[in-house]
């Protein structure tokens, strides 16, 4: 490939809560201000660019914007039984029973909410749009620390 692009802006952030089912801290209700970071690898177009920054940005804020400051619910998980009401969600695990208002959860069709596969989630919507390009995702939970998908 040769040439990439890099969106490393701390505006291209959300917040959100979510559970998992382990390790046991991760099994509470707890929240991240999550960061994502794009790579994108192809040849140069006619403007001898690999993309228009801008664009990327737009399209990756309106990727990430529909997650924010809300609760996070894996909607394919084995391990979660989810009913939804006209104004509430339950969400029942081995050991603990939520209720949400609707208009507060994201449901995301992924077995879980772990970093790995929001950055694969975020991924896979970025490659809808740029399909003939090489694309690595990172998303962080903290400054320090991070999870990756690439093609």
């Amino acid at each position: 490939m040769g040439f990439k692009v890099i969106v490393e802006s701390t505006d291209i952030k959300f917040s959100a809560s979510h559970f998992l089912k382990q390790p046991l801290q991760c099994t509470r209700l707890h929240g991240h201000n999550y960061y994502v970071y794009v790579e994108l690898s192809d040849k140069l177009d006619d403007n001898h660019f690999v993309i228009d920054f801008t664009d990327l940005k737009e399209n990756l804020r309106s990727i990430v914007k529909p997650m924010d400051h809300y609760v996070l619910i894996p909607k394919e998980s084995d391990e979660l039984e989810i009913t939804e009401e006209k104004d509430s969600v339950e969400v029942v695990t081995s050991k603990k029973r939520y209720v949400f208002p609707r208009e507060d959860v994201f449901f995301l069709p992924l077995p879980a909410t772990t970093s790995e596969l929001l950055a694969k989630y975020i991924h896979d919507k970025l490659k809808k749009i740029y399909s003939n390009k090489k694309i690595l995702v990172r998303v962080g939970e903290s400054k320090s620390t991070m999870a990756a998908f690439e093609d």
